[in-house]
């Protein structure tokens, strides 16, 4: 029975969140819509911008091996994205960026866990890699301080936009309606759909390295959505994702998701069995990649919790308590027609 008390709850629970607009799905439709509108021009402006620059500058793989162009396709695609995730979150979700985990508080500590996690991941990698002769240690590389500071940036904001699109925006709406392991499966499955167009960019890249690497892509997906839910901020999956893909790209010159960089910190030579390496895709190809995230989804699993102030357990929470209340005030008006 909804009682009193109950009721009171339910009020206090509205208070600090307010109910969104429609489906989670329609909303995040919406979403996709809107971005896509807006890219079209931002893109135009951004491929201007690069083609006076330098006009080789368009092909794919030049954007990469120019920190400046690499910045600004990054910001033409994103921009556009965080305007149209701020009208959503406005209109339709009813709430605020910053609750979908992009808190200031502790912020940076955060964000060097992230950091140093995800680095971690990828020394761990190469290491093994070298130690069983798979792959060798050169020298140190020759890259520049504009180049590594340009590379630092991009990159962050490039891993900042994506954790705020798939962990932030995409995840927590349907957290606010479905079940949790349905909507880790589903967002991490659109994750390594997204990347399925970077094998366009290669020249060619072997069957198994292919589908190794959408799976690893898939499990990173997992990783960043567990600790999403675990500690209830962004900033986490963030600096995961800014440490994988900078320490893997720019420090040990591996390529990310498939896309080379021209400029690193450590030359190391990846010659040996790709099933192990990744190859032309880099370490995210590889089975001692795929291990490496196993463990450390199973150990975010054993230790599973989530973090009860977080938006969508709010709205869940006001979600299930306004349901018992109109069922309760349904079955009353039942009872008292007869």
């Amino acid at each position: 029975m909804i009682n009193t008390l109950q009721r009171m709850a339910i009020k206090l629970v509205h208070q600090s969140v307010q109910m969104p607009l429609l489906n989670p799905i329609l909303r995040i439709a919406l979403f996709a819509l809107i971005s896509f509108v807006l890219l079209l021009p931002f893109s135009l402006i951004a491929t201007v911008v690069i083609a006076l620059v330098d006009i080789t500058l368009i092909e794919p793989q030049k954007v990469l091996d120019s920190p400046i162009a690499l910045l600004l396709l990054t910001c033409c695609f994103y921009v556009p994205v965080s305007i149209a995730m701020f009208i959503c979150r406005r209109f339709l979700d009813r709430a605020s960026l910053s609750s979908l985990g992009l808190t200031i508080r502790n912020c940076h500590m955060h964000l060097l866990i992230g950091f140093v996690g995800g680095f971690a991941m990828t020394a761990f990698v190469t290491l093994i890699c070298i130690l069983i002769g798979e792959a060798s240690f050169l020298g140190f590389g020759d890259a520049t301080s504009l180049g590594f500071a340009f590379y630092l940036l991009s990159l962050c904001f490039q891993s900042c936009m994506e954790e705020l699109t798939m962990r932030g925006y995409i995840l927590q709406n349907l957290l606010t309606h479905y079940n949790i392991a349905l909507c880790i499966s589903a967002t991490s499955i659109l994750f390594s759909l997204l990347h399925l167009m970077n094998f366009a960019m290669l020249p060619a890249t072997e069957a198994h390295t292919a589908i190794i690497g959408i799976i690893n892509i898939g499990l990173f997906g997992v990783v960043t959505a567990l600790l999403v839910i675990r500690t209830g901020t962004l900033w986490t999956a963030i600096g995961l994702h800014w440490g994988w893909n900078f320490s893997c790209g720019i420090v040990f010159g591996s390529p990310v998701s498939g896309l080379a960089f021209n400029e690193h910190v450590m030359h190391v030579s990846w010659h040996g069995n790709e099933i192990l390496t990744g190859g032309s895709f880099g370490l995210e190809g590889g089975i001692i990649t795929t291990a490496i995230l196993l463990a450390v989804t199973v150990w975010l699993i054993w230790r599973w919790r989530f973090e009860p102030s977080a938006w969508w357990v709010k709205v869940r929470k006001l979600r299930a308590g306004l349901i018992a209340v109109i069922s309760q005030d349904k079955n009353r008006e039942v009872n008292e027609s007869h």
